[in-house]
């Protein structure tokens, strides 16, 4: 890159001294060229020619210096039009950045500043500082102690931390309270940085203060809220558990209540029909053998409704447990119930899972109860234990192939007294699946239930694993017909002689 190129100017002056060179070269050629005949076509005096050959020298000196000053004048006078000219241009591009600087900064929230590197001279200060600090920038500029003086008491410590860590690390930023004269106060964003030169040396401070007032305040309703909130929450759920506890302690009481009655309701009518058959008549005896079975099913929800209860207000004792040999174990009752029934039944060897004992056996009951009662109408009926790992997860899975269900949308499955069978089809309650699921959540896990009608249904419901699936392995040994919903057991009408002394 020339000089030219960098320099207009200079570009310009380079053309004009160029310019004004040439023309005193071909002036002074031109004057030696045609001087002597100029001379000699004025006077053919020999006394005059001489004295003019003298002079013509001092004559085209004095000439061509009055020429080149004209030249050179107005060359200069044009340069400086020209570079006056740029630096108007300059002058007015930098005052319009000067304004949009301007009203930018005046257009922002924050207070913009710059100060010397000892902190002791304001170079620059925002307007925003006036509506922030709620007094004129004329009299910070005046005296910079006033900076601390407006700082809240209780937080000029950390302020003056921030500044120590300002010039140990060059650059900091902390949050603190500011009094305003009128009284009021509030929360400043204080952010700096040291400004280095070209060496690395601090030639300036710049900071930026944010008004972050409504900020905090909202941060402290939000707090207040939350607390609030919080307190509430933990009042309706004390008040949950302690209208639970009564409604539990209730059904418990009630059910033990309901207990003596219905069992003597069961035996009266046992021996109403023993000892008065011939005066009942077959229409009364019908009618007795309906208050029978209606005790038996009340007695059933009684127990149910129990067992309910008492899944809620247990202490879980973790243990593992093999639901492989505790579902061999249940199902082995239901055959000695049933013994013409022929189930196949299919359960790994050996599966593992850290749960209560307790109410794992009652959970399986309920499920493997239920696949029983609801394969009764299938010859080839078959009844599937197997549990896989979902994630970190294992999911156990009951399956069958019995008559099924609308399972609809599943918002009515755990719903207690829930039937999707009449009495006259398949005898219950509705709380079995209820009580399975509550066994479940107090494991922490999840039940879900898909069926079929005319298919059957597939039971899966997560807990916590301590090992790994084993592979499967099938009991096939047959089972019987007749078998009683292990989730709904009958209640027994008191014997003949105890009825007997009550009568």
């Amino acid at each position: 890159m020339t000089r030219g190129e960098r320099d207009p100017m200079a570009a310009k002056a380079w053309r004009l001294a160029l310019g004004i060179g040439a023309a005193y070269a071909v002036a002074g050629i031109v004057w030696i060229l045609l001087s002597d005949t100029l001379l000699a076509s004025l006077s053919a005096d020999p006394g005059w020619l001489t004295t003019a050959q003298h002079y013509k020298g001092v004559f085209y000196v004095l000439a061509t210096a009055a020429g080149l000053s004209g030249l050179v004048r107005a060359g200069y006078q044009r340069l400086l039009h020209e570079a006056n000219l740029a630096r108007n241009r300059e002058l007015q591009a930098l005052q319009w950045q000067e304004a949009r600087f301007r009203q930018l900064h005046q257009s922002l929230g924050e207070v913009l500043w710059l100060a010397t590197a000892d902190g002791r001279q304001l170079i620059y200060l925002s307007p925003a500082f006036e509506a922030l600090y709620g007094r004129p920038a004329a009299d910070f500029e005046q005296d910079l102690d006033l900076w601390l003086g407006a700082v809240h008491p209780d937080d000029r410590a950390r302020a003056m931390a921030s500044n120590a860590q300002l010039q140990a690390t060059g650059q900091s930023s902390c949050d603190y309270r500011i009094c305003r004269p009128d009284g009021s106060v509030r929360w400043v964003s204080d952010r700096k940085r040291l400004i280095v030169d070209a060496d690395g040396q601090a030639s300036m401070i710049g900071g930026i203060a944010e008004d972050i007032t409504t900020r905090i305040e909202r941060d402290a309703a939000r707090a207040t809220n939350q607390a609030e909130l919080a307190r509430m929450v933990a009042e309706r759920t004390a008040a949950l558990q302690h209208m639970n506890a009564e409604l539990d302690a209730f059904a418990r009481t009630a059910a033990h209540d309901m207990k003596s009655p219905l069992q003597a309701i069961g035996g009266f009518s046992y021996l109403l029909r023993q000892r008065h058959a011939a005066a009942l008549g077959a229409n009364g005896q019908r009618m007795v053998a309906h208050i029978e079975q209606s005790t038996r099913h009340m007695a059933t929800l009684v127990n149910d409704l129990l067992t309910l209860s008492r899944v809620s207000a247990l202490t879980l004792h973790w243990a593992d447990v093999d639901l492989a040999a505790l579902g061999r174990e249940l199902v082995a009752d239901l055959r000695r119930q049933a013994p013409d029934r022929q189930v196949v039944f299919d359960a790994p060897a050996q599966l593992l899972l850290q749960c209560d004992g307790g109410l794992a056996r009652s959970l399986l009951a309920n499920l493997l109860g239920n696949a029983w009662k609801y394969t009764g109408r299938r010859p080839d009926a078959h009844i599937r234990l197997a549990a896989q790992h979902r994630g970190s997860v294992l999911e156990v899975c009951i399956e069958d192939n019995g008559v099924g269900f609308d399972a609809g949308t599943g918002d009515t499955l755990f719903k207690p007294f829930q039937r999707f069978h009449s009495d006259s089809e398949f005898t219950g309650t509705g709380i079995g699946l209820v009580t399975c699921q509550r066994i479940v959540h107090r494991h922490g896990g999840d039940i879900h239930i898909e069926s079929t009608p005319g298919v059957g249904t597939v039971v899966r419901f997560t807990l916590q694993a301590t090992s790994a699936v084993p592979d499967t392995q099938a009991d096939t040994t047959s089972a019987a017909p007749g078998a009683r919903d292990h989730r709904m057991p009958e209640a027994k009408p008191l014997p003949t002689a105890a009825l007997v002394d009550m009568a």
